[in-house]
Order: C-alpha cells, then sequence, then structure tokens
C-alpha cells in the first residue's frame, strides 16, 4: 500500500495543479489532501512542503482568476469548504483527515 500511495502522490505532483477550482473532488485542495496523507503517513517533510505549496497556490490571485467557478462554489467536494477544511488540517498536519472519510494510519 505505500508503495502504491508513493507512486499515486508523484503522480499528482508530476501532472501538477489542477485549474478545476479549490475543490475536494476534482481541484487543488483534494490533491494536496493526497499530501498530506502521505505526510502523515511516512512523516516525511517532503511531502508536507509540496501539501503547503498546494495551500499557497490556491491562495494566489492568479490562480483564483483563472481557476474554473465549480457549480456549488461553497460545497465541500466541489467548492471552498472543503478548501477550508485543507487550509486549516495544513495548520495541525500531524491531525490531518480527509473530511468524512477517516483514515487509518496504524501500523
Amino acid at each position: 500500500m505505500d508503495l502504491a500511495a508513493h507512486a499515486c502522490s508523484e503522480l499528482i505532483w508530476q501532472k501538477g495543479l489542477l485549474h478545476k477550482g479549490p475543490g475536494l473532488c476534482h481541484g487543488v485542495s483534494g490533491n494536496g489532501y493526497a499530501f498530506l496523507m502521505m505526510y502523515r503517513l511516512t512523516n516525511d517533510d517532503t511531502y508536507l512542503t509540496k501539501a503547503k505549496l498546494f495551500g499557497l497556490i490556491m491562495m494566489n490571485p492568479d490562480f483564483q482568476k483563472q481557476a474554473r467557478v465549480p457549480d456549488r462554489p461553497w460545497s465541500l467536494f466541489e467548492g471552498w469548504a472543503g478548501a477550508l477544511c485543507f487550509l486549516s488540517d495544513l495548520l495541525n498536519p500531524n491531525n490531518a483527515q480527509f473530511p468524512l472519510i477517516p483514515i487509518s494510519f496504524s501500523q
């Protein structure tokens, strides 16, 4: 599982930012959560740095101008509610958890 999760996070990093908006479902915060979850799994600061970069870019005015406005701009999975969850989890990454879908980190 760790190897597959690492491969997926590398693919996200290589493909770059989504311009579909801030959401969890198919936006920047959802991809940022992949790095936050990898940080929790591995305690590797590289993943935390990548998650923080996604958060910074999401707040960049140029990104906000170019990103698509979702059908439900304030919703959890398409809009800013999910992005807010991601940004708040960046403040406490050791307890970060993808909204509504608990992930166990016990080994």
